[in-house]
């Protein structure tokens, strides 16, 4: 059964504005094994920037030493009407590709902001409950591959449009909306294959992970996370282990990775006997086959939805006198997860990086921590390989979490659950630096609200982020010396991209808001991409940490 929700006053006000909206200097080396660009211009080609994902930049114009001198190069408006932005950019050549909430794709010019077309495609809106269960439509984002952009759209099309027109090519139907699957996640592609999950644990899908043939949209493979309804562990009308953000491929094993939502029903337990597998897990797939190669289960019989939501990670390391590969996967159960990439065996015991206080959930309610949104939700990790890091979003936001019984249509009694915001809950958030060859915190940031949108690190010695207030922020990537501040007013769901043109680097942020942390005192309605560079027009900073 889905899972009902309580909300508080500021979440309705934002749940309301969303459902109107539903009716190197210039360069360095790079290992990312995409053919390379002219050295005057650097990209942003993938979610992550790699087929690792560890949104690291090589380029270093912009560094600890000058960072306090970025300023706006260029700002584009996305309309009044857009809300949530939780769109990561992609920057190929001098075009940034950007998605909106309701599905249009940008092409915008690096250099200037100037909007050079928009693909809008025909959506149905109205038969999920969407993100969360909110009736909440997002969309995170494209991915691109031989002159084609391949997008997710609400209603589980997975197209393909060009990338020089934005002309659709092709559209291929990967789930049924009328069971409460939706899409939110960027797709990967990856040799021809471009790799898909779906979203809707909360309303009982049954979750999976697919590849489709890049040249016409026909399905290669599929890979199911749960049982058929009814069958195993899966009670009628449950389900769950949605993929929510795009899966990583190692481009040298052939291994594809991808992180799995809660099963369902979800806070109450007593229908889904055992670990409920492969829910709120890392599983590690042969990206040619769809076979499943190992998993880690990072929460097992989930009481708290706490999803495997964010994007793996893949890294070296030196640990021991010993180089290893390994993956990284921030969970919303408030644990870091370091794993060995062949194997799925800890590298490390996990590392918390919020408060952590919890117990199965009760009838008359009990104060969980973290609460239903996280720990970390799908907000990315970033790695630099300079200082063998990730670079962990995390929030601090308690629920009380309550079983409760419910009426189905057949007038039977079944198990549900309740979250509540207490109001007088503390809404903060942790940035924290975890050592990959240690597995011990480096240095940890205490952020002034929830940080929903991720990070982003580059060779100049800086991660960057940004908080629920608009404020985007660069670290001493080191030692979290906090070097520079600019206030855009408009809340973060996405970390920033770094791409150069012209010998010229540029710092690309888009603002607006995430779908379960926004609210009215957190920023203002709206969506804007926001173009910075040295030299730029000055921004007010906030409140240095």
């Amino acid at each position: 059964m889905p899972v009902r929700v309580k909300m508080s006053l500021l979440a309705l006000a934002a749940l309301a504005a969303a459902l109107a909206l539903a009716a190197c200097g210039s360069g360095g080396s790079t290992t990312t094994g995409y053919v390379a660009k002219p050295p005057e211009i650097e990209d942003w080609p993938l979610f992550g920037r790699d087929h690792d994902n560890t949104r690291f930049a090589t380029q270093n114009e912009i560094n600890t030493g000058n960072v306090g001198e970025l300023g706006e190069a260029w700002s584009t408006e996305l309309g009044p009407d857009q809300y949530l932005m939780e769109s990561f950019p992609l920057v190929l050549g001098e075009d940034v590709y950007v998605t909106t909430s309701t599905d249009e794709v940008m092409s915008i010019n690096g250099k200037t902001g100037h909007i050079n077309w928009t693909y809008t495609p025909e959506v149905d809106f109205s038969q999920s409950t969407g993100v969360g269960g909110y009736g909440v439509s997002v969309n995170r984002g494209v991915a691109a591959e031989n002159g084609k952009l391949f997008l997710l759209t609400f209603d589980n099309k997975l197209q393909a449009i060009s990338q020089k027109t934005g002309e659709r090519l092709w559209s291929s139907q990967v789930a049924d909306p009328a069971t409460g699957a939706y899409e939110s996640m960027a797709p990967n592609v990856y040799d021809g294959k471009v790799f898909v999950g779906v979203s809707g644990s909360e309303d009982g899908i049954r979750g999976f992970l697919a590849a489709y043939d890049a040249k016409t949209g026909k399905k290669i493979w599929q890979f199911y996370t749960v049982p058929k309804e009814g069958t195993g562990w899966v009670p009628k009308g449950g389900g769950g282990g949605a993929i929510y953000m795009p899966p990583t491929v190692d481009t040298k094993t052939g291994i594809v990775y991808a992180g799995t939502g809660n099963p369902a029903p979800v806070i109450v337990g007593a229908k889904r006997p055992g670990r409920n597998l492969y829910t709120d897990s890392i599983i590690a797939l042969d990206a040619n086959t769809g076979k499943l190669l190992w998993y880690h289960q990072e929460q097992a019989h989930d009481l708290w939805d706490y999803d495997a939501e964010s994007p793996v990670v893949l890294f070296n390391a030196e640990i021991e006198g010993r180089r290893r590969r390994g993956v990284a996967e921030a969970g919303k159960n408030g644990l870091l997860f370091l794993l060995d990439a062949k194997t799925g065996k800890n590298l490390f015991p996990s590392v918390p990086f919020v408060k952590r206080d919890h117990s199965p959930p009760t009838r008359k309610g009990t104060l969980e921590c973290p609460g239903a949104v996280g720990g970390s939700q799908y907000s990315p990790l970033a790695y630099s390989p300079e200082t063998q890091a990730v670079y962990v979003s995390g929030i601090n936001l308690c629920m009380v979490l309550k079983v409760t019984y419910e009426t189905t249509k057949n007038g039977e009694k079944a198990f549900g659950g309740d979250r509540v915001v207490p109001e007088d809950t503390e809404k903060t958030g942790t940035f924290t630096a975890v050592g990959t060859n240690t597995g011990k915190v480096i240095w940890k940031k205490e952020m002034p609200t929830p940080m929903d949108g991720g990070a982003t690190a580059s060779a100049g010695g800086l991660v960057f982020t940004g908080d629920q207030r608009g404020i985007l922020y660069a670290f001493n990537a080191q030692n979290g010396e906090d070097l520079w501040q600019a206030d855009l007013k408009l809340a973060f769901g996405t970390a920033p991209v770094i791409y150069s043109i012209d010998g010229t680097e540029y710092l690309l942020a888009t603002v607006g808001g995430a779908a379960l942390t926004a609210s009215e005192e957190l920023g203002e309605i709206g969506a804007r991409v926001v173009a910075f560079k040295l030299g730029g027009r000055k921004l007010p900073t906030g409140p240095h940490l």
